[in-house]
């Protein structure tokens, strides 16, 4: 599209001029055998473009030249506007790859072979957005009218999400590799954008809004992230320009106006600051700026109070309480001279409280380095005042380019340059983190734009290391950030904090969603006993904390979650038909497996305890199967015995190893321990014959027995536990305590580590809002049984456990 739009109307001076141009540029800083790169470079570019079309060049040259000029305007090294000049013809199948390393070095072609790879996954995405402009434009002819982004085909929409998850996962990786192949990636889209916004470009709508809706979301917050500002600020206004063109124009207009208000008022705060770094000797630039569009626009929308309405806004938006639509910026020679000037400031205008920020002790991730502070000044009006070298300066500008005309790289990188490249590699550990959880394509690009994209906020460990995390973060994001290890044994959290008296220190604890604060210092409590558990998730703010949580869990909590999933399965099948998970045959249960690809039944059952399938959908599949195959005779004829004694429940397969009890006097009939009362040795007990079931035993307090000898008396008999062999029994038992974060996970872990199997666990809150907890323990015998209570008892929050005697109300 680019390409084309440049062969009909890309209006430049003669080549030679723009080349001459970038010579001019890059003389300003490289060294001659720099310089001397990119002359080769130039030719080459030159000789492989030359010729197609008679004396011209073909427009690659004129788009590379262009690109480069971008590039060189970074300041980015003599490698990276290399590769610019060359990547064209490459592309085009101009110049091969392996010319490009023997003429220009390893470096350059290794950076254009990434670029190569990039642009084939963007073509993948064009040729997507192909199709969905033809969908829009069938849609024009049927309806008369432009269809916005989002009226695609959901086909189109979620292709064009993966090509782009999949250009952004190749990005990351590349960007930490050598982060020029993206500073050339955002030339080529900022000249794009550029092209777009003329006047008379005649590509296609759909393709722009697109092109303009990707730019917002990924490249212009990533320009942002490696420190490039100047190019950040053109991306997002030309987005703007495209997107909203009506709101871009309310902008500009707005301040225009203000800044014609302005003028006098810059120019007479700027002599002011000029005066007073003359007399204390400080050779010092100072300048005043307006905001650009688009940062103005959505301070502009905060001041609404984010309405979405234009006309709402219009009326809503004031302008009066955007206190730095003007900043002034001081440039001075050294470090020291911007803590200098940071104090004359002060003497000249009193500071706003909170409002000094010191990022050249505590530098941003992506390397920015500056004194910030909000003064109340002439006329008492609000405004801000940077204070910066002008080394610090070109950083802010140009950012990750000014590492490589620094040669700030590798070991003897400054603290700034090794905390941008440490974060570009764990920039390419997080997406490869994010994608090992199986996140769908749109949920990748959600986290990009929500973990890396999103307004952040910088907070401090207690040894003054700054992390930067979105708006919105807890203590696990933060725990998570410094290190997995940290994250996964996190049990708490300090705020450290100025007392009311500024002379000492405050700590306070907060709990793990507590939404941390830009500045705050923050202490990680950790206990080798806690972990992850499943309300983490909903503490979790990042995707990535979200994704460590996540894959913890399926690695250390399987057996829990089979426990859980075998409960809420059980409880769904059942209510849809008398049948529970026993009466399932192993072929029903591979059936199930090959049904939700899984491999074994236990992992369909770790899934539904997991949330990550939902029982319903299993117990409606599995009654779909029973209804179809139907029931032969003896099945119907055991329903109707079965139906004879509806009121007592069905016999839990945990218990049907027949127990030797004496019946009337007899050893070894078939008897079966019922599970509405779950009688246990020691427990009085009574014999109820039933149809096909042999006797079932229950205790001789059983609600349901108190029923049977009103109706069927003849039907009880009397047992006893003389000569029974060891076996398995269920115990119920309910605990009380105080709700808690993880109470359910400590109970099943004390019951697990005891070799005991949880065969199901409920709760709920009573009048005393006391948590209840219901649980169904799988013993060997009595003496496991109270070991175990009194290792419950001992549990946090726990107040009280005892065997439930009454909790079932169903009889077998």
């Amino acid at each position: 599209m680019i390409r084309r739009f440049v062969e009909r109307n890309f209006l430049t001076r003669d080549l030679p001029d723009v080349e001459a141009n970038l010579l001019n540029l890059v003389r300003q800083y490289m060294t001659s055998a720099d310089i001397d790169l990119v002359n080769r470079a130039l030719r080459l570019a030159r000789e492989t473009c030359q010729g197609v079309s008679g004396s011209r060049p073909l427009p690659p040259m004129e788009h590379a030249l262009a690109v480069t000029t971008i590039l060189a305007e970074t300041h980015i090294d003599a490698v990276g506007v290399a590769a610019g000049l060359v990547f064209e013809a490459v592309d085009a199948e101009l110049l091969p790859i392996e010319r490009v390393e023997h003429t220009l070095g390893m470096p350059t072609a290794r950076i254009v072979g990434s670029m190569l790879r990039l642009n084939i996954l963007e073509r993948k995405k064009q040729s997507v957005s192909m199709g969905a402009a033809q969908s829009a434009q069938a849609e024009r002819e049927d309806t008369g009218s432009v269809p916005a982004i989002d009226t695609k085909k959901p086909r189109l929409r979620e292709a064009l999400r993966r090509q782009q998850a999949e250009t952004v996962r190749k990005m990351f990786v590349a960007m930490a590799d050598d982060p020029r192949v993206v500073v050339l990636k955002l030339a080529y889209r900022l000249h794009a954008m550029r092209l777009m916004c003329r006047p008379d470009y005649e590509g296609d709508k759909q393709e722009v809004l697109l092109t303009a809706q990707e730019t917002r979301e990924i490249y212009a917050p990533l320009a942002g992230r490696l420190g490039m500002s100047r190019m950040e600020s053109e991306l997002q206004d030309l987005a703007f320009q495209v997107l909203e063109p009506e709101r871009c124009q309310w902008v500009r207009d707005i301040i225009e106006s203000e800044s014609k208000q302005w003028r006098v008022y810059v120019e007479r705060v700027c002599e002011i600051l000029r005066k007073e770094m003359k007399s204390i000797g400080v050779k010092a630039q100072v300048s005043g700026r307006v905001k650009h569009l688009y940062s103005f626009y959505r301070k502009l929308v905060r001041t609404a109070g984010d309405v979405e309405d234009f006309e709402q806004l219009k009326a809503a938006a004031d302008v009066n309480q955007i206190h730095d639509l003007i900043a002034f910026r001081i440039l001075v020679d050294t470090t020291n001279d911007c803590y200098v000037v940071l104090g004359h400031v002060h003497g000249l205008w009193k500071p706003k409280e909170g409002r000094i920020k010191d990022y050249i002790a505590n530098p941003k991730p992506n390397g920015y380095r500056a004194l910030h502070t909000t003064v109340f000044c002439l006329d008492n009006h609000l405004v801000e005042i940077q204070i910066r070298t002008h080394e610090m300066h070109e950083m802010a500008e140009y950012g990750v380019a000014m590492h490589w005309h620094y040669k700030d790289i590798g070991d003897h990188a400054t603290a700034s340059a090794k905390e941008l490249l440490t974060w570009l590699r764990q920039l390419s550990e997080w997406q490869r983190d994010i994608r090992a959880t199986n996140t769908s394509d749109a949920e990748f690009v959600e986290a990009v734009k929500g973990d890396i994209f999103d307004e952040q906020i910088f907070v401090f460990t207690p040894k003054g290391e700054v992390k930067e995390l979105p708006v919105g973060s807890t203590p696990l994001d933060f725990a998570y950030r410094i290190h997995s290890m940290v994250g996964d044994r996190c049990a708490g959290a300090r705020i450290i904090s100025e007392g009311s008296d500024g002379d000492r220190l405050v700590t306070r604890m907060v709990p793990l969603n507590y939404e941390l604060k830009s500045g705050e210092i923050v202490d990680i409590v950790t206990n080798r006993t806690a972990h992850p558990t499943r309300d983490w998730l909903s503490f979790a703010h990042t995707a990535a904390a979200r994704s460590k949580i996540r894959r913890y869990l399926k690695t250390f909590e399987r057996e829990i979650n089979i426990q859980i999933g075998r409960e809420r399965l059980e409880r769904d099948v059942k209510a849809l038909g008398p049948r529970g998970l026993e009466s399932l045959s192993e072929e029903m249960e591979n059936r199930l497996c090959s049904e939700f690809h899984l491999d074994s039944f236990e992992d369909l059952l770790a899934a539904v305890g997991a949330d990550d399938i939902r029982p319903h959908a299993v117990a409606v599949k599995l009654g779909d199967w029973q209804t179809r195959e139907g029931k032969d005779g003896r099945e119907a004829a055991q329903a109707k015995d079965d139906d004879a004694t509806l009121v007592l429940p069905a016999v839990s397969s945990k218990q049907s190893t027949a127990a030797r009890l004496q019946v009337a006097g007899v050893e070894g009939l078939l008897t079966r321990l019922a599970n509405c009362c779950c009688p246990l040795p020691t427990d009085e007990i009574v014999g109820f014959v039933s149809r096909g079931k042999g006797v079932i035993v229950h205790r001789t307090d059983c609600p349901n027995i108190k029923r049977l000898r009103e109706k069927e008396r003849e039907r009880l008999i009397n047992v006893n536990w003389a000569g029974m062999n060891q076996q398995r029994y269920l115990a119920p038992i309910v605990i009380r305590a105080h709700d808690r974060p993880g109470l359910i996970r400590d109970i099943a872990t004390v019951v697990l580590d005891a070799g005991v199997n949880l065969v199901s666990v409920g709760t709920h809150v009573n009048r005393l809002r006391e948590t209840i907890v219901h649980a169904t323990l799988e013993l060997d015998n009595l003496d496991q049984m109270q070991h175990l209570l009194n290792r419950i008892a001992r549990v946090k929050d726990v107040t009280g456990v005892e065997r439930d005697l009454g909790s079932k109300k169903k009889a077998d």
